[in-house]
């Protein structure tokens, strides 16, 4: 008789013993269990470079943090790397710098494709999570200019940073509407911002029926120079008679932008890989105007007895009355005048840097053709890790100033924010409809000495002064009726009345 084998399936299959079967499922539970430790070990040890190289900024949601970004922006090239010293296109694409005012950024959010969530590093670098509680520590939302005075004195006037020059002119105390204005941060667009609020509020408060307010010699005094707040004093203003504001960036797109335009464009020398390299590496040079780690942070910040006990960036965000960011500039242009309690038309401005590519160099006075600036791989490598640990405290105040804007838009009103985003968008495209054709810009100057001479002459008539607020009569008269129905809004709110 054929006795059938119990293991061996009808098809002529073999099966394993139960025994056997036991310890190979064993086995490959063993072999999973193992393969997967050694991918959390792989994960975590990636975990600890909270910045990779690869590691790219995305606009989506301002509520992370920026660490930094090399080539976030549409005004940068990418290009390959080259041998140390060799020229990278030196001839082609040369285009105007990214200061111009970006009227079509109006909700610009970033965050980091890295996790948010990374637990403290064994390294002891600080970790996302440890920079988000800094970040949102140091923060603030800056409170409507009048509401903060009357706070203290129930007798303070609206505009009482409005004072005439003889009374800012007291250098123990500061007074006025100051602007500080950081190099290759928007700083034309602030001083222009800044001469039209100073030329619009003057004319304003000495019409007849503002005599409650009017002031005693015509026009409100305006600090708009380049230099720092050290230099400047403003320390030691007075909160009750000033205004202080001023704009930040993206710390490696100002430094690029800084090599850019003052050796590139301005001194006609060729960028090179080496070149911004050593400028991103060694910025050691001590005047204010070059290169310098942290160069913002020094820039802006107010001298305290007690700087050891404070940080750079606590002393600015909690001493200036508003830090507006370069990259979200529709929205740090509203929340200026929301706070100020200015019409939105007196912070519509042309462009200083719309002029066909080229600036005006004010040290050589002549226009200057600006060059697009670029990075390599090798540059982009480099931004996103050691030359982010050398700023760390221009990125903590860049990180701390996103966030105050923040929750400024949310004190205010997140929906009458965006409103009068639009508004403003609706207003600017008025003016630049209306009054490009009409306006002069300093650059570029026609080659016929004759008429250059007349060209002169017009921009000396468009401009406050050299390329800052062109084209301020026209947009005057065009934006008018808007002016007026917001004046007489603002006025007949609390925060208007005297």
């Amino acid at each position: 008789m054929v006795v059938k084998n119990p293991f061996k399936a009808e098809s002529g299959r073999r099966f394993l013993s139960p025994t056997k079967a036991r310890r190979l499922s064993l086995c490959i539970i063993i072999a999973i269990a193992i393969g997967a430790v050694g991918l959390l070990f792989l994960d975590n040890k990636q975990g600890k470079k909270y910045l990779k190289p690869s590691t790219s900024i995305q606009k989506k949601s301002n509520d992370n943090i920026i660490l930094a970004s090399s080539s976030d922006t549409t005004d940068i090239q990418h290009r390959p790397s080259k041998k140390g010293g060799d020229a990278v296109g030196s001839n082609s694409n040369k285009e105007e710098d990214g200061e111009e005012l970006q009227l079509n950024a109006a909700v610009d959010k970033f965050e980091t494709t890295d996790t948010m969530n990374a637990s403290p590093s064994d390294s002891g670098n600080p970790t996302p999570t440890d920079m988000s509680m800094e970040i949102e520590h140091k923060s603030r939302a800056y409170p409507i200019w009048i509401d903060k005075q009357r706070a203290v004195n129930s007798n303070s006037r609206p505009y009482g940073w409005c004072v005439s020059e003889d009374l800012a002119s007291n250098v123990k105390s500061p007074k006025g509407l100051l602007f500080v204005k950081v190099h290759k941060c928007s700083s034309s667009t602030g001083a222009g911002v800044t001469l039209r609020i100073q030329d619009g509020l003057s004319k304003r408060l000495n019409q007849p029926n503002q005599n409650q307010t009017a002031l005693a010699h015509g026009t409100c005094f305006a600090n708009y120079d380049h230099a720092t707040a050290r230099d400047l004093r403003f320390e030691k203003r007075d909160p009750s008679q000033s205004f202080l504001w001023s704009i930040v960036r993206e710390p490696a797109q100002r430094t690029l932008s800084h090599y850019f335009y003052f050796d590139v464009s301005s001194r006609n020398d060729t960028a090179t890989e080496d070149g911004i390299m050593t400028v991103l590496k060694f910025p050691t040079h001590p005047r204010p105007w070059h290169p310098q780690h942290n160069y913002q942070s020094k820039y802006l910040d107010l001298p305290s007895q007690n700087e050891q006990s404070s940080s750079s960036t606590e002393r600015i965000i909690n001493g200036y009355d508003f830090l507006g960011v370069s990259e979200r500039m529709e929205e740090s242009l509203v929340v200026l005048a929301m706070l100020a309690q200015i019409p939105l038309t007196d912070v519509v401005i042309f462009s200083s840097k719309v002029a066909g590519g080229y600036g005006y160099a004010l040290g050589q006075e002549s226009c200057v053709k600006l060059e697009k600036k670029w990075t390599t791989p090798k540059i982009d490598e480099y931004i996103l890790g050691d030359y982010q640990k050398a700023n760390k405290d221009d990125y903590l105040l860049y990180n701390a100033a996103q966030r105050s804007l923040d929750k400024t838009i949310d004190a205010l009103g997140r929906k009458r924010v965006e409103e009068n985003v639009e508004l403003l968008r609706s207003l600017q495209q008025q003016n630049e409809e209306q009054c490009a054709s009409k306006v002069t810009m300093p650059c570029p100057e026609p080659e016929d000495e004759q008429e250059k001479r007349e060209h002169i002459r017009l921009v000396k008539e468009s401009c406050y002064f050299s390329d800052i607020g062109c084209g301020h009569a026209c947009t005057d008269e065009v934006l008018a009726d808007n002016g007026e129905k917001e004046w007489a809004s603002i006025l007949s709110s609390s925060y208007g009345q005297g």
